[in-house]
């Protein structure tokens, strides 16, 4: 049995506890298959996420031969959720790489990732999935689907373009405390991948120019990907040539650099050009922007913030954008950054912030 059917391999040892069977040859990933069981048999988005036929077997969260697993360097938060993601693009189908690293994925390409807590922390028995997100392109355009997950964790249901709030109760070492935890509704999709950004944020060169843990094959992602003729591009991929981002959460590469890429993640798909907070912000937080043009550098202009620095060089206790990471009283919520996706704050996070603006000596 292999590890692949949990959740995608880097959730393997931590979620499921099963162990390293040691390293394999061959093929990163299986060839495509020559015909889509994901998602195939109607247009419309069922009912029950059994009947998406993107599981082989729902139950062990195993996926189906449709399904590419991948991982990104920076992550968005989402209160500490466990989030395996996975690819389908259809047979014969291929991704075009455009010159900015942004991907153009192909009509009837799938996007899925899974949400899933430690219901007790240091069980792995008692990890379970709270929801899964689908992004279907169709007729040109990306399409939102949310199932939430029922309390057996034996299927999910489809909710029908609902915002809704579920709080559960998490058991962290014998304290209990209670999550809220958001399904997005359409409009809270469209608010961070809408029609003014490139509605795919997490894959694009940058992102996934990592290595992933195949079954016990560690291979980069992208050369993977490449091996069953995934892109266009007929050049051989060198990934040291590629831009890659730098990793928070595992703490690779320089301090400017995760936290830039903290910033990218969690930040840039509103406060960029034409992202939805554009119009209220003129925040460029995309990696490549350099730190100058970014305005992280400019007084805030949020109504009652007017003047505070954003950031303010070698003072993290003063720096606005950080002030507004760290909200986490009730009447706060519309305060705190990032303002959707997430109901806590990010303590890995606001501590790499941090540190990242004490030992700056000026801005930029």
């Amino acid at each position: 049995m292999g590890c692949r059917r949990y959740w995608g391999c880097i959730v393997v040892v931590l979620w499921m506890g099963c162990g390293s069977e040691g390293a394999r040859s061959g093929p990163a990933l299986e060839p495509r298959p020559e015909s889509q069981t994901c998602l195939a048999l109607s247009s419309e988005m069922p009912r029950l996420l059994s009947e998406t036929g993107c599981f082989a077997d729902l139950q062990e969260l195993e996926p189906g031969p449709d399904l590419i697993p991948y991982e990104v360097n920076s992550a968005l938060w989402t209160d500490g959720a466990f989030k395996p993601r996975y690819m389908v693009v259809p047979p014969s189908s291929q991704i075009a790489i455009r010159n900015d690293g942004t991907w153009e994925f192909p009509e009837g390409s799938i996007l899925i990732k899974m949400f899933g807590f430690e219901f007790e922390a240091g069980n792995p028995t008692s990890r379970r999935a709270v929801e899964t997100r689908f992004m279907v392109l169709r007729d040109g355009e990306w399409k939102f689907t949310t199932y939430r997950w029922n309390e057996e964790g034996t299927d999910g249901e489809r909710l029908d373009d609902e915002l809704l709030t579920v709080t559960y109760t998490l058991d962290d070492h014998g304290e209990l405390r209670d999550l809220d935890y958001l399904f997005p509704d359409q409009d809270a999709c469209i608010t961070c991948h809408g029609a003014g950004v490139s509605r795919v944020l997490g894959p694009k060169t940058a992102q996934l120019n990592r290595d992933h843990d195949y079954d016990g094959l560690l291979e980069n992602q992208l050369l993977a990907m490449a091996g069953i003729g995934l892109f266009t591009t007929d050049t051989e991929i060198d990934p040291s040539a590629l831009p890659r981002m730098a990793n928070p959460q595992k703490l690779q590469g320089s301090l400017e650099d995760q936290a830039r890429a903290y910033f990218d993640a969690n930040c840039a798909h509103c406060h960029q050009p034409a992202g939805w907070a554009s119009e209220s912000s003129d925040l460029d937080l995309r990696y490549e922007t350099p730190l100058g043009s970014t305005r992280l550098c400019d007084p805030m202009q949020f109504p009652g913030w007017e003047g505070v620095p954003r950031i303010a060089p070698g003072n993290p206790a003063d720096s606005g954008v950080l002030q507004r990471f760290r909200l986490d009283d009730d009447l706060d919520d519309a305060l705190r950054m990032p303002s959707l996706g997430s109901s806590t704050v990010d303590p890995s996070g606001a501590r790499l912030i941090s540190d990242w603006i004490e030992q700056l000596d000026t801005c930029p």
